[in-house]
């Protein structure tokens, strides 16, 4: 377990660097916003469709594991729909449902190679489009039926997700793959130079939205978000790439992916949509802090449960 907690170490301190840099104010929080949004559109694309051009993903084995990674989610899911009648909030329990279901990427991508080895980037990365895309249709349908406006554009939704550029950069990595894309010189160099940049981007920004100050009220469904995403779910990722048929390493990568906190892009869409976005806005600074302590745990037993 110790070297899973060096390589996650890194991690976690840039997250905790970030919070830092908001508690003390050394940027006004319009930088912060800006700096997210760029890392959104220049630098996180760029590390994805490097990351996913560059890596052999030809195996048998890569596909099994997204097929599991992605029937993982959608157990999870139906998990949490199966809980709607716990709720009378039906505000509420949207941002539970997305507590339980979303997840942050870029939490154990920056650690991949270190935990794993050579296949944990790539495999993570493969992962990435499916599940941003899948996870973005079903929390907007959750919204859509159960959030405070209680209606949405289906076309609005499909131009989102159609350009939305982690999913596009995703899309055009596999591209790359199976046209077999030579080296673009400068360009691919450009690329993997922003990609470099783009892990402690979006580590800093996911510890400048913590706030903990929305935790001190609606107690008892931030932990149900909370149990269900940092306990549950990597035993079910685990479980059921296992069950598919892909191999040990990439059922401990998709018990990682299942053990990373909430994604931040949550709060955004509980606000636009009429979730509970101060509610919100405290699963994912609970679920972010709490699994510096659950993350390890989690990993380590699922490297340890052997072929």
């Amino acid at each position: 377990m110790s070297g899973v907690v060096a390589a996650l170490a890194p991690v976690f301190l840039l997250i905790l660097l970030g919070w830092a840099v908001r508690a003390a104010r050394l940027l006004p929080a319009e930088a912060l916003v800006a700096v997210n949004r760029f890392g959104y559109f220049v630098l996180y694309p760029a590390f994805l469709f490097t990351t996913i051009a560059s890596a052999s993903l030809a195996s048998a084995d890569a596909f099994l594991f997204l097929g599991g990674v992605l029937l993982a989610f959608l157990c999870v899911v139906t998990l949490m729909l199966g809980l709607r009648g716990l709720f009378t909030d039906g505000p509420a329990f949207t941002s539970v449902f997305q507590g339980a279901a979303r997840w942050n990427g870029f939490a154990i991508l920056a650690a991949g190679n270190e935990i794993f080895g050579p296949l944990g980037r790539p495999y993570i990365a493969l992962a990435f489009g499916p599940a941003v895309l899948m996870l973005n249709v079903i929390s907007v349908g959750v919204l859509a039926r159960w959030g405070e406006t209680r209606q949405t554009s289906w076309r609005l939704l499909a131009a989102q997700v159609a350009g939305n550029p982690l999913v596009l950069a995703c899309v055009a990595g596999l591209a790359a793959q199976i046209v077999g894309l030579p080296d673009l010189g400068p360009v691919s160099e450009a690329l993997r130079l922003l990609g470099q940049a783009a892990m402690p981007v979006a580590l800093i920004c996911v510890g400048a939205g913590i706030d903990l100050s929305a935790a001190r009220s609606g107690q008892a469904k931030i932990a149900a978000a909370t149990l269900v995403k940092l306990a549950l779910a990597p035993l079910i990722f685990y479980a059921v790439v296992r069950g598919v048929g892909a191999g040990h390493t990439a059922a401990a990568i998709a018990a990682g992916i299942g053990a990373t906190p909430t994604a931040a892009a949550s709060y955004t869409l509980a606000r636009e949509m009429g979730g509970d976005a101060r509610l919100m806005a405290a699963i994912v600074s609970v679920t972010t802090l709490a699994s510096f302590v659950t993350m390890p745990i989690a990993i380590s037993l699922a490297l340890a449960a052997g072929p």
